[in-house]
């Protein structure tokens, strides 16, 4: 573990600011808008402590190399963490209903599903094709973390049902209900869907604009539909088919040889 001395400025200054926002929308939260403690303490969590996180890793992990399956197991476990926070803070007085669980129709919930899958499996597209045109690389982390071997894979999939589920739960079915009273449906269908995009700041400003609008996808799924059920599959199936079924065939060419994920492609661990 690094001692603080040793962390880089920019990891403090995120933790610093993101101490006192925290703060600042909680107590904005108990006390100009007369929510239940644990209602302002989770939703401060979701808004800012855990994008704080996600940032301030972005220095310690550039430079260093990714072990994917520590980095799967890692995630796994903070993603049910998570979800089962909001699990118990937001069914605790309206039930699953709260979070928008709520059944459909067996048609309209393959309707739902999969034109929500495939808008999010076309937004990846574009953005691949914007890193063409621009000339914008993907993030080296990106790359380093697509599933390589069959073991990767397996846990891979662990991880896209967790992301599908926990991630689904806190920034749509939990926080756009929350906050829709205090900054209206459109609002907080944005706001969550910005700090999603913010949470994958690992994958650059690329991944970071295209996760931003593969979440408010999901939100406008989510609220169209009336359930959060087709989201949920959606997520969980876009991860799987981009991580496990195309991975690399999503994302743009690597320029330069000294990329890591382009090193990785062309290793013999792929062919296990």
């Amino acid at each position: 573990m690094r001692a603080e001395s040793d962390l880089p400025s920019a990891v403090k200054v995120v933790g610093w600011v993101g101490t006192i926002l925290f703060w600042v929308v909680q107590l904005t939260l108990l006390l100009v808008f007369d929510l239940a403690l644990a209602d302002t303490i989770l939703l401060a969590a979701l808004l800012v402590a855990v994008p704080a996180v996600a940032t301030a890793q972005l220095p310690l992990i550039a430079s260093v190399r990714v072990e994917r399956l520590p980095a799967y197991w890692g995630s796994i476990a903070t993603l049910w963490l998570l979800g089962s926070a909001c699990w118990l803070v937001g069914t605790r007085t309206g039930g699953a209903a709260a979070l928008g669980l709520l059944p459909l129709a067996p048609v309209s919930m393959a309707l739902w599903s999969v034109g929500l899958t495939l808008g999010g499996l076309l937004t990846i597209l574009l953005f691949r094709e914007i890193s063409v045109w621009t000339g914008a690389e993907e993030s080296p982390v990106l790359r380093d973390l697509m599933p390589r071997t069959r073991q990767e894979k397996g846990v891979f999939g662990l991880l896209s049902l967790a992301a599908g589920v926990a991630e689904e739960l806190a920034y749509r079915g939990y926080a756009i209900p929350m906050l829709a009273p205090l900054v209206g449906v459109g609002g907080a269908a944005i706001l969550t869907s910005g700090v999603f995009g913010v949470l994958h700041g690992y994958q650059g400003w690329l991944g970071t604009l295209r996760t931003g609008l593969m979440g408010g996808l999901l939100a406008w799924g989510f609220l169209a539909s009336g359930s959060l059920w087709p989201a949920i599959v959606a997520h969980t199936a876009i991860d799987l088919i981009a991580g496990i079924v195309l991975g690399e065939k999503l994302l743009p060419p690597p320029r330069g040889a000294g990329v890591v994920g382009a090193l990785d492609a062309r290793s013999p661990e792929t062919e296990r």
